[in-house]
């Protein structure tokens, strides 16, 4: 019976970190893969975990249950949320050139996304997966267990500062990397704006600084893309570094 409590209570933690964490959290990955993977990290992890000491009540067994799985969900979603500041930068970017008529609907995140968004997020998360990211954040997961075993999620709502201090950053990051277009289309603009005195009869703001803006701004985020998916990636390991405080969070201490 305490070994079948601890096995609730470990897939309850898995489930979500696999539900809330970067690219298994999106829509296009299948049900039955997250299933699966739940299933077979459970069954890695509960054998070898000390198994519960007391018997729980049906109410405690749920509570339990709940505080575990809000433990995931902080974990894999703070992951998640610090890879949005990439999202936010490409969002700027694409209205600073012109590129906010072109946003379609992405059924992934349920949002609408620019073309820029797309390949933005797609190669952060190549990046990340290819520095093992997912492979360090499942350590983490297994590693969780030793600072706040089962049972001992005491304030899971609490860790959700962690958030809070995530979200303040992720606006002026994001900021941060959509700068350097930001200031281009600024000058572009001064220009434009100059030129327009000089000859009031052409629009030069529709018939030069459109394309200007595009292609130039195009330019500038092609060699900017490596810089930024460099910043986005050490943002992902900074944040991986700094989730052990939200065992201390959960714990109430």
């Amino acid at each position: 019976m305490y070994f079948l409590i601890t096995v609730f209570l470990v897939m309850a933690r898995v489930s979500g970190l696999i539900i809330s964490m970067p690219l298994l959290n999106s829509r296009i990955i299948p049900n039955l893969i997250k299933i699966v993977l739940i299933l077979m990290i459970t069954a890695v992890l509960a054998p070898v975990l000390p198994a519960v000491s007391n018997e729980l009540g049906l109410g405690l067994l749920l509570i339990s249950i709940s505080s575990e799985f809000m433990l995931g969900v902080l974990m894999g979603g703070a992951m998640t949320l610090v890879l949005t500041s990439i999202s936010v930068a490409s969002a700027m970017i694409s209205t600073q050139i012109g590129q906010a008529a072109a946003m379609s609907f992405n059924p992934a995140i349920s949002a609408s996304t620019s073309p820029i968004g797309k390949i933005s997020t797609f190669l952060a998360l190549a990046v990340w997966l290819g520095a093992n990211g997912h492979l360090d954040l499942l350590r983490l997961l297994a590693a969780s267990f030793q600072p706040v075993p089962l049972e001992q999620v005491v304030a899971p709502f609490a860790g959700a500062i962690l958030w809070v201090d995530y979200s303040k950053n992720v606006f002026l990051i994001g900021l941060q990397m959509a700068g350097p277009v930001i200031t281009l289309v600024l000058m572009i603009n001064t220009f434009i704006a100059i030129l327009s005195k000089m000859a009031p009869t052409m629009n030069m703001f529709f018939s030069v600084g459109f394309i200007i803006t595009m292609f130039v701004g195009m330019i500038l985020f092609i060699f900017m893309l490596p810089n930024i998916l460099i910043v986005n990636q050490n943002l992902m390991d900074q944040a991986l570094q700094d989730l052990p405080r939200l065992f201390e969070l959960v714990r109430g201490d």
